[in-house]
């Protein structure tokens, strides 16, 4: 395994309202980063880039536009937002479906990240939204 293999493996991308620690490999496994990107894994994604990537502050770190311009290139996603959406709502709706299977959930991320909506049935759901509000 290499360093950026490592790094992105344990890199925490924080997502509020997700709890514990979200890491970009929990965010986007290898099968959803083949379906999506031209890499095996959101390590070879980021190794590729050419982004010095060794913890959060450096991932933070990449120009946005300059990051934009990677994923644009790279993947099937615009730009790095839309495919953070899209990997935060992967991996929510995988929870709900652990926890619930009959849950109908989906997450929307803001600019930053934070996560600003997920949505579903049961009591469980309207915990997880106050949660979610309260920036848990």
């Amino acid at each position: 395994m290499g360093e950026a293999e490592t790094t992105a493996a344990t890199l925490d991308v924080e997502i509020g309202g997700l709890g514990g620690e979200v890491t970009l490999a929990d965010l986007f496994p290898s099968p959803w980063v083949e379906s999506h990107c031209e890499a095996a894994s959101i390590s070879e994604f980021l190794e590729e880039s050419g982004f010095a990537v060794a913890d959060q502050e450096s991932f933070e770190s990449i120009p946005a536009h300059e990051l934009d311009r990677y994923v644009d290139a790279n993947t099937e996603f615009d730009d790095w937002q839309a495919m953070l959406s899209a990997g935060v709502e992967r991996y929510v709706l995988e929870q709900a479906g652990a926890a619930d299977p009959d849950a109908d959930a989906v997450a929307e991320v803001d600019d930053i990240g934070e996560v600003e909506a997920v949505e579903g049935s049961d009591s469980a759901e309207a915990e997880r939204e106050d949660s979610l509000e309260a920036g848990v």
